[in-house]
C-alpha cells in the first residue's frame, strides 16, 4: 500500500488566488492547448467516450467549437465507424470522396441512399465515372416511381469546377450559378471532389473549429485491450478518427501498455491517448508504451464506484499535480479526467498541469449527447444528479 506523503486534494479544497491582470480583454487570450503531440485545441474541453455522451452529434458540436469529442466504444465496429465517417462528413471545403451512384440506378436506390447517409445530394456518373448528372432531395420531394431510372429525374445541366479550386473561386461560382454544390470535375469529366455552399458558410460560422490537414471536423475514437480490439482501431483510423484513446478503468495495466504498444507498432502515425492512470509511475509507462497523451483520473465522477467497489484512486487535483510532473519531461499533455462539476474546475485543473479536461456531466442530457433512451439496452449507468445529468 502507497501512502501519500502529504494531503490529497481534489477540486472542492482549492482556490486559485487572485494575482494582477493587465488584461484588457478576455476577447484577446488565447485558449489554444494540446490534446496530444500533434493535435491542438482552441478550447480546452474534450467530450468524454461515454455511451450517454459522444455520438456524431456531440463529436461535431465539441469540434465546431473548438473542442473535441471521443467516440465511445460501446457499439458494433461498424457502427462505431459510421459514426466517425458521419463527423468527417459534416464539414469540408473539399469533400474528397463525395456519394455517387451511376446511371443505372434506380429512384428507389437513391432514396435508400440518401435515406441511410442523410445527404442532400448525389452525384451521377457513367460507368467510366464521368459526371453525367446530379440527384438532390428537391428532385426527390414528389417523386412516387421509385422504379424510375434516375436519368429521369436528375438535373442534367450541372456547374462544376476543376480540381484545386481556391475557397474564393468556389465562393464565386456558387454565387454566380445559384447553387449549392460545386462538382470538382477534371479534364477527363472524373469526378475528383465536391464543394458544398453549407460547408463554406460553417468555416465562416465557426473559425475556431478543430480540423484535420484536410479541413474536416476532428474526432476521437476509444478502443479496448482485448486482441479483436485492434480491429477497431484500424476501422476507426480507416474512417479518418483523428486520435485513438485507448480507455479502462485501470491503465496502468500490462493489457493497456500492450495494446499501446501494439497499435504504434502497426500504425506508427497513430496518435494514442492512453489512460486512465493517477500517479506518476503509471504516466511513465504509459508514456514509454508509446502514448502520445495521458488521461488521468481513478474514480473521481460521483458515477465512478471504483473507489467504492475497489477502494482505490487518488484526489484529482492530486493526481493531475503529479500525473502532469511526470509528463512535462516527456513533453506529453495530461487529459484531466472526471470530477469537473463547474467551470472553474476546469481552471484549478489546468493551473494543476493538464492541457485539456474531458467532461460529461456538463454535456449528458444535451440535446447532441445521445442521452439513456437512444438503446435501453447497452446501459446500467447509476448515480444521476438531481437535475437529470450523468456525472463523469
Amino acid at each position: 500500500m502507497k501512502i501519500l506523503p502529504e494531503t490529497a486534494l481534489t477540486y472542492d479544497d482549492v482556490l486559485l488566488v487572485p494575482q494582477y491582470s493587465g488584461v484588457d480583454s478576455r476577447r484577446i487570450l488565447s485558449t489554444k492547448s494540446w490534446l496530444t503531440k500533434k493535435i491542438a485545441l482552441q478550447s480546452p474541453i474534450v467530450s468524454a467516450n461515454m455511451d450517454v455522451v459522444t455520438e456524431s452529434e456531440m463529436a461535431i458540436a465539441m469540434a465546431r467549437e473548438g473542442g473535441i469529442g471521443i467516440i465511445h466504444r460501446f457499439m458494433t465496429i461498424a457502427g462505431q465507424a459510421r459514426q466517425i465517417e458521419r463527423v468527417k462528413k459534416a464539414e469540408s471545403f473539399v469533400v474528397d470522396k463525395p456519394l455517387k451512384m451511376t446511371d443505372q440506378h434506380t429512384v428507389r436506390d437513391v432514396k435508400r441512399v440518401v435515406e441511410e447517409t442523410e445527404t442532400g445530394g448525389i452525384l451521377i456518373v457513367d460507368q467510366e465515372d464521368r459526371l453525367v448528372g446530379i440527384i438532390t432531395t428537391r428532385d426527390l420531394l414528389f417523386e412516387e416511381d421509385d422504379d424510375k431510372p434516375v436519368t429521369e429525374i436528375m438535373t442534367r445541366d450541372v456547374h462544376s469546377a476543376p480540381p484545386g479550386t481556391s475557397l474564393k473561386e468556389a465562393e464565386r461560382l456558387l454565387h454566380e450559378h445559384r447553387v449549392e454544390k460545386l462538382p470538382l470535375v477534371d479534364a477527363g469529366g472524373r469526378v475528383t471532389g465536391l464543394v458544398t455552399l453549407k460547408d463554406i458558410m460553417k468555416i465562416t460560422q465557426y473559425p475556431k473549429a478543430t480540423k484535420d490537414a484536410k479541413g474536416r471536423l476532428a474526432v476521437g475514437a476509444a478502443v479496448g485491450v482485448r486482441d479483436k480490439e485492434m480491429r477497431r482501431v484500424e476501422a476507426a483510423l480507416n474512417a479518418g478518427a483523428d486520435c485513438i484513446v485507448v480507455d479502462i478503468a485501470h491503465g496502468d495495466s500490462h493489457l493497456e501498455i500492450d495494446m499501446i504498444q501494439s497499435i504504434r507498432e502497426h500504425f506508427p502515425q497513430a496518435q494514442i491517448i492512453g489512460g486512465n492512470v493517477a500517479t506518476a509511475g503509471g504516466t511513465k509507462r504509459l508514456i514509454e508504451a508509446g502514448a502520445d497523451a495521458v488521461k488521468v483520473g481513478v474514480g473521481p465522477g460521483s458515477i465512478c464506484v471504483t473507489r467504492q467497489v475497489a477502494g482505490s484512486g487518488v484526489p484529482q487535483l492530486t493526481a493531475i499535480i503529479e500525473c502532469a510532473e511526470a509528463a512535462r519531461s516527456f513533453g506529453i499533455p495530461i487529459i484531466a479526467d472526471g470530477g469537473i462539476r463547474h467551470p472553474g474546475d476546469v481552471a484549478k485543473a489546468i493551473a494543476a498541469g493538464a492541457s485539456t479536461v474531458m467532461i460529461g456531466s456538463l454535456l449528458a442530457g444535451t440535446d447532441e449527447s445521445p442521452g439513456l433512451g437512444h438503446d435501453p439496452t447497452r446501459s446500467s449507468l447509476q448515480g444521476f444528479t438531481r437535475h437529470g445529468f450523468a456525472d463523469r
